[in-house]
């Protein structure tokens, strides 16, 4: 089995890319949430009374579809954002101690690969 490992130049970029993933997320939920309420409102207001249409029960539905994407895009922001932020971190961490090994074994001190 061939194995094509990506190799991770700047694992600061990972951090860098899962905040920003994060603050993505952030403004999903912010703009996403505006046309949810303004819709709710315009269901309403063509719900009952003189409007014995299906349009303020579309409107509705139109709303909660548009909220569910909006939720699940945010929440693939925020799922990504750790990803990348968890994966940079365990990178720089594997990496020191990786040097760490070396500096020991540099300085004379007995491998720990035997």
């Amino acid at each position: 089995m061939e194995f094509d490992g990506t190799e991770i130049i700047d694992p600061g970029s990972l951090s860098k890319a899962g905040r920003g993933a994060t603050e993505l997320a952030g403004e999903t939920k912010k703009v996403g949430n505006r046309p949810v309420d303004e819709t709710r409102a315009a269901a309403k207001d063509f719900s009952g009374g003189n409007w014995e249409g299906g349009l303020g029960k579309a409107l509705g539905e139109v709303a909660e579809t548009w909220l569910r994407q909006t939720s699940g895009l945010q929440e693939s922001c925020v799922a990504l954002g750790t990803q990348c932020k968890q994966t940079g971190n365990s990178y720089s961490s594997v990496e020191a101690e990786n040097i760490s090994v070396v500096e020991r074994v540099d300085s004379g001190q007995r491998s720990p690969f035997g």
